[in-house]
């Protein structure tokens, strides 16, 4: 399982190890994780960050709060790759903050999750100059990635 970047030649192929991977997979859910109780982008919560076990990537999953007239879920995927880069913690978060002001474009992902398509969030995010996907930094702590399949029944990636 190899991530792709290298910061002095752009785009050019480097190997990013398994572990590198999981602390910036757990560095996304615990950005996330917040978002479970306050909004996201109005009217979007989190309700889960999934790791990707294939590839640099996580799919984050929204849904419009209790208040919401439409009890609507989403299901976007953000590579944590984007143009030979990687993408930070805080750029994730920030990207799907811009969902409630309309500056995103969506395509189906080619995936699905809990039976519903995975839209692509590859737009919401840019990579920024770093060492490694994880930015050296040392282990997150809390899980890979979560989901609440219901109100308060909590799955947990490991």
């Amino acid at each position: 399982m190899g991530v792709r970047t290298d910061m002095s030649v752009p785009g050019q192929p480097v190997s990013c190890s398994s572990s590198c991977l999981s602390r910036a997979q757990r560095s996304v859910a615990t950005a996330l994780w917040h978002y479970t109780d306050a909004p996201l982008a109005k009217p979007y919560r989190v309700r889960g960050c999934i790791p990707d076990r294939e590839e640099a990537a996580v799919t984050v999953a929204l849904w419009a709060g209790p208040a919401a007239r439409q009890k609507l879920n989403l299901f976007v995927l953000v590579r944590l790759v984007a143009g030979g880069l990687p993408v930070p913690a805080a750029q994730v978060t920030a990207g799907l903050m811009r969902l409630g002001r309309g500056t995103h474009i969506f395509g189906f992902a080619g995936r699905r999750f809990d039976g519903k398509p995975v839209v692509n969030g590859s737009k919401l995010v840019e990579g920024r100059p770093a060492p490694c996907l994880c930015g050296g930094t040392g282990e997150p702590e809390g899980p890979r990635g979560f989901y609440f399949e219901r109100p308060g029944q909590l799955r947990q990636y490991d």
